[in-house]
């Protein structure tokens, strides 16, 4: 027992830790930014951490991700190349940059989700946001609450999490405990969900058995408008989870994406993507020569498979 104590002690100090290192992190990244006249939006983790102190030491993250227009994506790469990043992963949302001297990598997003899923465009989502000068030492662009919870509602889907442990659920479980929604906003946010594409995202998981007791969350999902197709959706996706010992498959975002059209152009893309990323890959582990030896040898086997001028006489 003694040390069952002790191991969540050590835990808490290394999550209240990472987290003042976010906060730090985060404040150098605004500043910076700021004396450049630009305004990021902080997401997730770094936001939660920013705007509700009493989570320090109890929310967790590895990673600070911030949103960016896109007019703005090459000043902020500057920014965050000058602080000692630099860029390691690429996707179509955005880039995770990571540094020698930081235990924290920083995505940065200029799309909240890849492949084109859902509505959620970046400019909406700055129009909708509010500059907030009291949660970081520079001024922050703060989501809008309603999109708050929209993008929990479409990362937890996009990240293929479970319902038994997620991040997102217990950020969604925070933000319904911290009475920020009112049962008499549950429409307005069903409106919401649904205008931003993400109906069946959050059908699938505001319906979910362990929101039962959630009022708002129950309210939210009977506002949905929820057609057959988009039930015969969030049905699929579910009993494919079941399936899969709880665990939702690499599609299963294209699935519960706005319309079947939509969710078969994002799967698509992300295939397209899956794919290139692959070959990049592959290439990497070759080295320069697998282009020039391939070409050559094939050239070879070409050339020995030809017959000759002589050879073709011959035979006539």
């Amino acid at each position: 027992m003694i040390a069952q104590v002790d191991q969540t002690a050590r835990d808490r100090l290394r999550t209240a830790l990472v987290g003042e290192l976010a906060l730090s992190l985060g404040n150098q990244v605004f500043e910076a930014c700021a004396e450049r006249g630009i305004v990021l939006m902080p997401l997730k983790g770094v936001l939660f951490l920013g705007r509700w102190p009493a989570l320090r030491g109890r929310r967790d993250l590895v990673d600070i991700d911030l949103l960016v227009r896109s007019s703005d994506v090459e000043a902020v790469t500057f920014v965050l190349q000058a602080l000692g990043f630099e860029a390691t992963v690429s996707s179509s949302a955005g880039k995770t940059f990571a540094s020698n001297s930081w235990p924290l990598s920083i995505d940065m997003h200029h799309h909240l989700f890849p492949h084109g899923l859902f509505r959620m465009f970046t400019d909406g989502v700055f129009s909708r946001a509010k500059i907030d000068a009291s949660l970081f030492a520079a001024p922050v662009a703060r989501m809008s609450d309603e999109d708050v919870f929209a993008h929990l509602i479409g990362h937890f889907v996009k990240g293929r999490g479970t319902f038994r442990q997620d991040t997102s659920l217990d950020d969604i479980r925070w933000l319904l405990r911290e009475s920020l929604y009112r049962l008499e906003d549950a429409e307005a946010l069903g409106s919401h969900f649904r205008a931003l594409g993400l109906q069946r995202a959050a059908g699938y998981v505001l319906g979910h058995e362990s929101f039962r007791d959630e009022p708002i969350a129950c309210a939210a999902v009977r506002s949905l408008e929820l057609s057959r197709w988009d039930r015969m959706a969030i049905a699929i996706a579910r009993l494919d989870t079941s399936a899969n010992s709880g665990s939702p498959r690499w599609w299963t975002p294209h699935l519960l994406d706005r319309s079947f059209v939509a969710g078969s152009r994002s799967l698509f893309a992300h295939a397209d993507e899956a794919a290139r990323r692959l070959v990049t890959r592959f290439r990497r582990r070759r080295g320069p020569k697998w282009r020039t030896s391939s070409v050559t040898e094939t050239t070879q086997r070409v050339a020995d498979s030809t017959p000759s001028r002589a050879d073709r006489a011959l035979r006539a």
